[in-house]
């Protein structure tokens, strides 16, 4: 009789072992799933603050700014949001490549070239009134769709380019600038007269900080 009581709670202990490390093995499997499914849904959550939030002109600016074939030159400028000092030759390059016809890097150009503006002075100064006048006559439409939807620019770059731009005119229209001034209005609202309606209200701004510049008293 004690041997068979002895199986009997033999053969009881061998079914809770087995019944405990089925529950182990079944908790272990959930903790896995569910750690599984965190990492997922970290992954998930780290995509869509990578790229899925972005607006797309904001996604091309950062592959730019990955891209090892760009010069590091207009990296810092566009992190510094100011010009750079360098050589002549590297300064003036930036008003190169805001005419890129490149459709992955030219935002990120047009970026650079803005904030270039930005503690300009001397010969480069005039360079960059050459550019932006040639620029926004040109490629008006691109002009405004960047200030209407590309990262990073602001009313101050808008106000950059009103100067820069009336500083051509000064230059070249010595003494007839609001003939000229009144000139570029026609043209600018001519390119885009078949385009977007959010366009107008940009070359509006853009005129009127022309006018408001060159009606400024000036000194001495």
């Amino acid at each position: 009789m004690t041997i068979i009581k002895n199986i009997v709670i033999f053969v009881l202990g061998l079914t809770l072992f087995s019944c405990g490390n089925q529950q182990l093995d079944a908790s272990k499997d959930l903790e896995e799933r569910d750690s599984s499914n965190n990492t997922s849904k970290e992954s998930s959550q780290e995509k869509d603050n990578s790229t899925e939030n972005k607006s797309p002109l904001q996604v091309e600016v950062d592959n730019a700014l990955r891209n090892e074939s760009i010069d590091n030159y207009y990296k810092d400028i566009y992190n510094k949001e100011r010009l750079v000092s360098s050589d002549d030759n590297k300064m003036l390059s930036i008003t190169d490549s805001l005419f890129t016809d490149n459709p992955k890097t030219d935002v990120f150009y047009f970026i650079v070239f803005t904030k270039s503006m930005n503690g300009s002075d001397g010969f480069y100064s005039e360079a960059l009134g050459e550019s932006s006048f040639n620029f926004v006559t040109k490629n008006t439409e691109t002009f405004v769709d960047y200030f209407n939807v590309a990262p990073k620019l602001t009313e101050k770059d808008m106000d950059n380019w009103a100067k820069y731009i009336l500083g051509e005119i000064k230059i070249t229209r010595e003494g007839d600038e609001e003939k000229a001034i009144q000139e570029l209005e026609n043209i600018l609202f001519n390119n885009i007269a078949r385009k977007r309606k959010e366009y107008r209200p940009i070359i509006e701004s853009l005129i009127e900080k022309i006018k408001n510049l060159d009606n400024k008293p000036h000194n001495g």
